[in-house]
Parts: C-alpha cells; structure tokens; sequence
C-alpha cells in the first residue's frame, strides 16, 4: 500500500513538473482597471497544430526597365484596390504609378508642380472608402485628391493640422493621421490624432516633442514612439519602442488593451551606426551627423503591420542571416506570441492575402515586389 502511494506522489509530482510551466508558462493574460492586459515570454509560445511558418510567393515585381512611366526613381507609399490594382506615389518623379493585379502597367498620373493635380515631394497615399486617390502633397501643404482613373477632383488643405502624413482611414469614417506643430521651449510636436471628415483634430493618441535647435542632440528612433495602424474592426493599434508594447485604442481614445513581450535589447554596434549616418539625407547648413546621438542600444522594435485573421507582424532590430534580413514577431488574434520569422525586406502593406515590398535593384533604385502570402505548419 505505502510503494502505491508513493508512485502516486511521484506521478503526481511528475505531473506538477509539466503543469508548471503551463500555468507560468510565455502567454499571460490579466486585467487591470478595465484593460486587458498580454503578455508573452521571450520565445514564440504557439498553440499545438497553430501554422507558425510564413511562406512568400512572389507574384510580380515592377517598377524596372527603361520607360519613366512604368519605372520609379523614389517609391515611398503605395495602395491597393480590392482588385489587385495598386497604386505607387514615386516622391521624386511627382506622379502617382498604376499596375494591374498582375503587375502590368496600366497608367500614371500627375507632375511636378503647384497648380491643381501638380504634386510638389508626395509622400503618402490612400484610396478612401468613396474611392477616391488621396494623394499627401507635402511641400505643398496640402491633399490632393484624385478619381482612380487619374482625373484631379479638388485640393484639401493641410492648414489645420499642419504636416499631416501618413493618413489612415476606414469605412466607417474614422480617419488618424500624424501632424507637426510648435511646442513651448523651442521644440517641434509631432503628434498622431484622429481626424473628421474635414480634417479637423480631434482626439489626440500619442504626442512627443523633438528639440529643433541645431545645438540639440537628436535620437535617431525618436520615430518608432508613434508608430500606429487602423484596424479593419475600427480599433487602433498605437506602438511606442520605449517598451515592448502594442496599445489598442478605440476611436475615443480609451485604452482597451496591451501587447507585449520580454525581450533581450539589442547593442547598437559601430558599424550600425555608420550605416545609418551613410544612409541620412543631406540638408544644405545643417550638419545632420553632428546632431545625432545614438542609445546604447536599439528599440524593442522598428514597426508592425497588421496582417490577416487578426495577425499582428512586428518587425524587430534582430538581424537574420541575409543581408537587409530582421526577424519580426508575429501574434496570433489573442496576442499570443505565436512565430519568429526572418523576412529580407520590410513589409509596406499586407492587404488580402498579399504582402508588398520595396526592394533594391542593382542601381540601388526602388522596385515593388507583389508576394502571396501564407502560413504553414
């Protein structure tokens, strides 16, 4: 009786060894003052049988080859019709570039310019739920909006909020948008705020301040603390590199919950930052290397997407085994941290089951590389 007893104890302990770790196991879940609160250990923690491999299949890449219609000098912003059509704003050539589903040129619209449909450094695009091209004329200080065969409407300005960029919008009405403005003490603000209809502020998500005194050192990533995305459920996806943590907000700004993980930072190495320092773009008086100063080490992350079934893809400083290649963290619809995977070039938009890149060609101009996507066992 007392050798069953004692096999039972060491079943029983044998049991406990492998609940543990199940019960303080990656992915936790808790609540605090009404918000959901995740997170997740340092390594990927997938539910038995869940698809952890991301596969790429290229469908098309464009932007090559000796016509200046079909072919980019900068791309910087692109999207996609729920046909396949993509649109391309190329910031230098001052023109919006159209291809097929199948990457076949179609047609290019706009110049260079500061009359109605002339563009002056583009820099983003949308196609708005009334389908319409809204174009962000930067130097301009404007929006100019377009039909999708190219025709121009009419022009929006940018004057009350001033610099708006990287305009998000959803058919519901909800628009979020990053603008600039004056701070107190000789500081720039930079701040990512919903928007009406008419492009007036309303509530704003997140705000840092950035010294614009040539005297002042600059943090390089100072940029990955208002990184956000609108979600096709109307919520708000809001990153801050300060820490490992995705915020989802609603509309109304209201704090609804929390992704995150444990993480190893990442040393910045020197040969990083001559990298970087190489890569900066030249402004005549103004010694932009001098006015940097880099951290100790890299953000937890550089920026995120939000892919289907309610994936989130966040793209991290980790350095894969290619060239250009990082490892991005992918969470599953319950913030489960579920995959690592390394992907060569960073993701611009992932949009029904198709992931687009821009990629370099041997010139070191910019393509556009349409890839199916899908997850594996």
């Amino acid at each position: 009786m007392i050798k069953k007893k004692a096999r039972l104890v060491f079943a029983l302990l044998g049991s406990l060894a492998l609940v543990v770790p199940l019960l303080t196991g990656q992915h936790k879940v808790r609540t605090e003052n009404g918000v959901t609160v995740i997170t997740n250990g340092r390594k990927p923690s997938p539910p038995q049988g869940a698809p952890t491999r991301l596969v790429f299949e290229e469908v098309y890449t464009v932007g090559g080859g000796d016509s200046p219609d079909a072919s980019f000098v900068s791309a910087s912003a692109l999207d996609v019709l729920p046909d396949g059509t993509v649109y391309v704003i190329d910031m230098k050539d001052c023109r919006v570039k159209v291809f097929g589903a199948d990457g076949k040129f179609l047609r290019v619209f706009g110049r260079q310019g500061q009359g109605p449909g002339e563009l002056n450094q583009p820099t983003g695009i949308l196609i708005t739920p009334d389908q319409e091209v809204l174009v962000e004329d930067t130097l301009n200080r404007r929006l100019a909006v377009f039909a999708l065969d190219g025709t121009f409407r009419r022009l929006i300005s940018t004057a009350k909020a001033l610099g708006l960029s990287g305009i998000q919008m959803d058919g519901r009405g909800l628009i979020v948008a990053r603008s600039m403005g004056l701070a107190e003490g000789g500081k720039m603000s930079l701040t990512v705020q919903t928007l009406d209809a008419e492009f007036n502020p309303k509530v704003k998500l997140a705000s840092i301040e950035i010294p614009i005194s040539t005297q002042t050192k600059i943090n390089p990533f100072s940029g990955t603390n208002l990184l956000y995305a609108l979600g096709r459920d109307g919520l708000l996806y809001l990153g801050s590199a300060k820490a490992y943590e995705i915020r989802i907000v609603s509309a109304e700004g209201r704090l609804l919950k929390t992704i995150g993980r444990d993480y190893d930072p990442i040393p910045i190495a020197q040969a990083d930052k001559d990298e970087m320092l190489k890569s900066l773009t030249s402004i005549p008086g103004v010694n932009l290397k001098d006015m940097i100063q880099f951290p100790d080490v890299f953000p937890p992350f550089n920026n995120f997407v939000l892919a289907g079934e309610g994936r989130l893809l966040v793209r991290t400083f980790e350095k894969g085994q290619a060239k250009k290649e990082f490892y991005w963290d992918v969470f599953d619809a319950d913030g489960r941290y579920v995959a690592k995977v390394p992907i060569m070039h960073d993701i611009q938009l992932w949009r029904d089951g198709k992931a687009y890149f821009f990629v370099e060609d041997e010139d070191g101009f910019r393509l556009l590389r349409c890839c199916r996507a899908r997850w594996e066992r």
